[in-house]
């Protein structure tokens, strides 16, 4: 493999000192229009790039963003992560990833410390968690300045952090409210215990479910939220008979959809996330969207405001979600 070429390389190419290369890739003003374009044409010709996160690392200041990403497979995770990079990118700030990693231990849900202290290793600025950790041990000898914003879950055991996420209460209302309009009664909620966004989505599930009074049926996924346990679980919901049946996410949703097309009944459906996949016109999901743009400017402003970052450290930051009707929430028969 070729030696990537340095500053130093640009240098002597150019014939000026490695300060004034610097300068040139740090800013646009200081430097001679002429002085300037050699520069520029010597790091064209090496095919040089700066290296962003040697820079951050060097400037031990507003250097670059950690975004861990909680789940990998879970697509509204990646595809929120990817968003934030780029609106991150847009101001000229480099962000760095992470993917937490769990496994089963004797039944529980252990969190893999290493690929995340790996990530705070190298000394980001901030940090970014997208989705909710089985546990946040990893962080217990990060300094509480260091700043933390985190989306798409309820808050976790960091204290300072912020969260920022859908109001769950609003979006189990838009549901239910859908769903009685289309003359649903027997209404099952299908979705994992243990962690806190799943404790949180449920009651807020169950607190609209006697807000409408409807009777409360719930068939639990475990500690998964995946198409998997969705299947196994939309078979044990469909023996109560439901004519719709509420999943916690998407993911499940589509094992519900799976569970479904086994047995040959048929019950609306509706999902948590709106997802890609979610819009696929074989899938057709009733889901709710998170309002992700909005999401992610929240957390782009909190994270370059230390002002408006200190005003919220601790708390929770609500974003209104809305729900998409789809083929999959039909009619009551």
């Amino acid at each position: 493999m070729a030696k990537r070429p340095t500053i130093h390389d640009v240098a002597e190419r150019a014939g000026v000192s490695k300060s004034l290369v610097a300068l040139v890739f740090k800013s646009d003003t200081g430097v001679s229009q002429k002085r300037r374009e050699i520069v520029l044409k010597a790091a064209q010709d090496l095919g040089y790039t700066t290296n962003a996160f040697a820079s951050a690392l060097r400037s031990g200041n507003n250097g670059f963003v950690g975004i861990i990403i909680a789940d990998f497979h879970n697509p509204l995770f990646t595809e929120f992560a990817d968003l934030a990079r780029q609106a991150f990118a847009a101001k000229g700030i480099f962000c760095f990833f992470a993917t937490s990693s769990s496994s089963m231990v004797d039944g529980e849900e252990k969190l893999d410390p290493v690929p995340i202290q790996h990530l705070l290793d190298l000394k980001p600025s901030c940090l970014l968690i997208v989705g909710g950790l089985v546990d946040h041990s990893p962080f217990k000898n990060v300094s509480e300045d260091l700043p933390v914003v985190q989306v798409l879950s309820s808050k976790g055991a960091l204290r300072k952090a912020v969260s920022v996420r859908s109001n769950d209460d609003t979006a189990m209302k838009q549901i239910l409210d859908h769903l009685l309009t289309l003359g649903h009664k027997n209404i099952v909620y299908v979705g994992p215990s243990g962690e806190r966004v799943a404790k949180d989505r449920r009651f807020a599930y169950e607190n609209q479910a006697k807000l409408h009074r409807v009777k409360l049926s719930v068939v639990s996924t475990g500690l998964a939220r995946n198409e998997a346990s969705g299947l196994t679980a939309g078979l044990e919901a469909l023996k109560l008979k439901p004519s719709a049946i509420v999943c916690f996410n998407d993911n499940v949703a589509f094992g519900v959809q799976d569970a479904m097309a086994r047995s040959s009944q048929k019950v609306a459906v509706t999902g948590y996330d709106n997802t890609f996949f979610s819009s696929l016109e074989r899938v057709s999901l009733t889901t709710i969207d998170q309002d992700k743009e909005s999401i992610v400017s929240q957390v782009v402003w909190l994270l370059t405001d230390p002002v408006a970052l200190k005003k919220y450290q601790g708390k929770e930051i609500f974003i209104e979600p809305g729900l998409v009707v789809r083929n999959s929430s039909t009619k009551f028969k």
